[in-house]
């Protein structure tokens, strides 16, 4: 009977960090479930390494509500004449091969709730 409990037991509430970085992250998963820190930021790890395999294969990866983490192949572009903004000078512009780049597509719902979200002012 003791068992059944432990199961259905829900984690502690915890405070969202302060700042968010790395460790405070981690502090803040090993907190809500009771873990150690390292094993904690052995799990975050094992999960980004888990979604780079993936990424690596050509996959399409979901990260939680967020979206889909995947490879993109930027196409090739072709030698061109181009004009200097400044002098008017004509310029050869050199062609570039296909490359591949990292992709993030957010979810539709994500995007609706950044339109809520706060925004802390940077000074620069």
């Amino acid at each position: 009977m003791a068992e059944k409990k432990a199961k259905t037991q829900k984690p502690k509430k915890v405070k969202y960090p302060d700042k968010f970085t790395a460790s405070s992250i981690v502090s803040y998963i090993a907190d809500k479930h009771e873990l150690p820190k390292k094993h904690a930021k052995d799990i975050i790890d094992d999960l980004y390494d888990v979604i780079n395999a993936g990424v690596m294969k050509g996959e399409r990866i979901p990260v939680g509500k967020f979206g889909k983490l995947h490879v993109r192949v930027k196409s090739a572009t072709k030698s061109r004449v181009g004009r200097n903004p400044i002098t008017g000078e004509e310029i050869k512009i050199p062609a570039k091969r296909a490359t591949k780049v990292p992709k993030f597509s957010f979810t539709k719902n994500f995007k609706e709730g950044v339109l809520k979200a706060k925004v802390k002012k940077v000074v620069r």
